[in-house]
């Protein structure tokens, strides 16, 4: 008889090896924090996975940089945080958590692509923020803070950094879809043992930005003196690009309730600008509308969305600066995004969520949330 049963090979050590492995890229360790393993799982094989982490590894080791892991910081070290992601909106979730370090003494700069510069070039916590690790001069830091072990990030460390320590915030995790706010907040509490609990945590976690005083003071002349809605047109992606405003606005117009806004600005990128002439020339008369889309920076969008009375949006860059913000906002997703992996407690958001893209919501379940969300911060005033 065999010592083991031959229908369950979990004692065979390459096997324990495997779930391991896969444990480590695709289950978060910390309480709280939403994500979906088995979604994941069910698409991709382990063994792919197990490639994936088996090259970062190997990068890691090739270049000297297992030895330099280290798995929490001293937040009195100089630390440079590296972050090697282009979008808008992950970058706006990924680096929220920094929140947290504020008032404790942290000196943190940020080496960013070029492209995210100008949305943290204004921050209250980082430093400095480069966009060029020509520019970065080693030798004033302790350690160094990296998001993630993604290749570009490992690359970055081991070329221009190669003899600082470093901690990882979110490790191997690589794949399936998660809160990225909530794990960035519970991954910043952790390596700087800040020892925060996942209630706490939960209650504080949302994006987070700054901007200064200049970047507040630019948008003011370009708004309503009356109370607004401030409005996303427009977007990159399809599935998640609403292009049924017209229908919204229409409503807005018709809409009795005394508390409603009439007056909309209009923001996004230039890919919004052909939906907010519509909206311009389609309005009804009792409703103002004014578009800055193509105008502004992100940053002086998010003092448009400070000082507005409610954010309407689709899921995107601008819906997550939007969130770091205190204003209350109707967020929109297509089925492919849930939005509990999106929002947070803290972000003052409902969430509707389509049956297909983000035009499967009827306009008239956005401004019943609208007017939801009016009653429930009737004192709101930027």
């Amino acid at each position: 008889m065999y010592p083991h049963d031959t229908r369950n090979f979990s004692w065979f050590p390459p096997v324990r090896w495997l779930a391991g492995v896969v444990a480590r890229s695709t289950l978060i360790p910390f309480a709280g924090v939403p994500h979906e393993p088995a979604a994941y799982l069910g698409r991709n094989g382990r063994l792919k996975i197990a490639k994936k982490y088996l090259h970062k590894r190997w990068l890691l080791r090739a270049r000297g940089q297992l030895p330099l892991e280290r798995a929490h910081l001293d937040g009195s070290q100089r630390l440079l945080w590296i972050y090697a992601k282009r979008n808008f909106g992950d970058a706006t979730m990924d680096l929220a958590g920094r929140a947290l370090l504020k008032g404790r003494g942290v000196r943190v700069d940020l080496l960013a692509l070029p492209s995210l510069v100008p949305l943290f070039a204004e921050d209250d916590l980082f430093g400095r923020v480069y966009g060029d690790p020509a520019q970065v001069d080693a030798s004033r830091y302790d350690a160094v803070v990296l998001s993630e072990y993604n290749l570009p990030s490992i690359r970055l460390k081991a070329r221009h950094f190669g003899k600082l320590p470093y901690a990882c915030l979110y490790q191997y995790f690589n794949g399936p879809d998660r809160n990225q706010t909530r794990f960035s907040y519970a991954a910043v509490n952790e390596v700087f043992s800040l020892g925060l609990g996942a209630d706490e945590l939960a209650a504080v976690s949302k994006p987070y930005l700054a901007s200064s005083a200049a970047t507040r003071e630019s948008v003011r002349e370009l708004l309503p003196v009356q109370p607004f809605i401030a409005l996303a047109a427009g977007g990159l992606d399809f599935n998640r690009t609403y292009h049924r405003w017209p229908e919204f606005v229409e409503l807005l117009g018709r809409c009795e309730d005394a508390g409603m806004p009439r007056e909309v600005v209009l923001l996004g990128s230039d890919n919004g600008l052909e939906s907010a002439r519509e909206l311009c020339v389609a309005s009804p008369g009792n409703v103002r509308i004014r578009s800055l889309v193509g105008r502004l920076t992100f940053l002086q969008s998010r003092e448009v969305v400070a000082r507005a009375a409610l954010f309407v949006g689709a899921d995107g860059g601008l819906m997550h600066v939007a969130h770091s913000t205190a204003t209350p906002s109707v967020s929109l997703f297509s089925d492919r995004e849930p939005p509990y992996l999106r929002l947070t407690e803290a972000c003052r958001s409902i969430g509707l969520q389509g049956s297909g893209d983000v035009d499967t919501i009827a306009p008239g379940l956005i401004l019943d949330a609208a007017l939801k969300q009016l009653a429930a911060y009737p004192a709101w005033r930027p």
